[in-house]
């Protein structure tokens, strides 16, 4: 087994209000190895569409008192594409193109914890190949209210089943923080375990920071 690798995630990220039902997101994320000289950016677009509980009918048409469109919905789905260029010996290349669309769902449970689930699917093109991933994650966080400004804890665990291995590949761990800098800005702050599987066994240990705006 390859020993621990070190990296840093920093992503950009950007959420366009369309209608209350539709918004617009943009992101670029960039991962560094400390260990190695390779460099990846993901350039990702898509669209987030809220739609009404399927099985719990009493929350159709109820939305929660959140400023944030995300926390305000209890399902909701993102549809997008994605680019992945890699850099390796002063070249860049073209890694992946991947399509994917994810289903999100929450439900609140005592102490005003909220458990949300993310399905999601990657239909990939790597070279000239091409594979799926089928993505679960799960997340368990509170908001708290810290001098005026509001703060999200959370945990998430994500596990990751690849087409190419036919197996359950990946396994993330990510606990962090989100604050709200000011109604149009936000700063995301965590530590990411990473454990492959296939098609070999390694692990990352990364910090990550996202910036968000929201128009």
């Amino acid at each position: 087994m390859a020993a621990d690798s070190s990296e840093l995630w920093p992503e950009l990220s950007a959420f366009f209000k369309i209608t209350p039902q539709t918004r617009v997101y943009l992101d670029a994320s960039y991962a560094r190895g400390k260990e190695s000289d390779t460099r990846s950016l993901d350039l990702t677009g898509a669209v987030d569409v809220s739609l009404q509980p399927l099985f719990r009918e009493y929350l159709r048409g109820v939305q929660l008192p959140a400023e944030d469109w995300q926390r305000s919905r209890y399902l909701w789905t993102r549809i997008g594409y994605t680019r992945v260029l890699k850099s390796s010996d002063g070249s860049t290349s073209v890694a992946e193109d991947r399509i994917h669309a994810a289903l999100y769902a929450k439900i609140e449970l005592p102490a005003q914890v909220w458990l949300e689930a993310r399905v999601r699917s990657d239909l990939r093109w790597l070279g000239g190949d091409f594979a799926s991933r089928q993505r679960l994650r799960f997340e368990v966080n509170r908001e708290f209210t810290v001098q005026a400004h509001s703060v999200v804890p959370y945990l998430q665990v994500e596990g990751s089943y690849d087409t190419r291995y036919h197996g359950l590949s990946r396994t993330l761990y990510q606990p962090g923080a989100e604050i709200t800098i000011d109604p149009h800005f936000r700063l995301e702050l965590y530590y990411a375990r990473q454990e492959d599987r296939l098609p070999e066994r390694e692990s990352v240990n990364a910090l990550g920071l996202v910036a968000k705006w929201y128009y």
